[in-house]
């Protein structure tokens, strides 16, 4: 069993390797073997965040201005090489000026 210390040192660790949060347009189901995103149209620097024990938020915000007329449907989050650390896709939406969109992706250690 991991202690809190030991569960908020996994979250640290995570916390150094987790550096940008992507999105894009495709729409195939995620699996464990995905390297990229499908199709990516934009990279965020992430925004980093401690919550509870063992726990760290990453989060990528797009602006108003950022890929409009796309259809977004699945967002992932990068290490500093760009080798995709998570995958999702979810129903797509459509992005316009009118639009801002914030992702947050939650990375938890826990006991079993």
């Amino acid at each position: 069993m991991l202690t809190e210390t030991g569960r908020n040192v996994q979250r640290d660790l995570w916390r150094g390797v987790l550096v940008s949060v992507v999105a894009g347009t495709g729409t195939r189901a995620e699996s464990e073997a995905d390297t990229s995103l499908q199709d990516q149209v934009i990279t965020k620097p992430a925004g980093l965040e401690n919550r509870a024990v063992g726990e760290v938020v990453s989060r990528g915000r797009l602006l108003s201005a950022d890929v409009n007329g796309t259809l977004l449907a699945e967002v992932g989050v990068t290490d500093g090489g760009g080798a995709l650390l998570t995958r999702k896709t979810y129903l797509p939406l459509e992005k316009n000026e009118t639009i801002e969109v914030e992702y947050e992706i939650l990375f938890r250690v826990r006991n079993p």
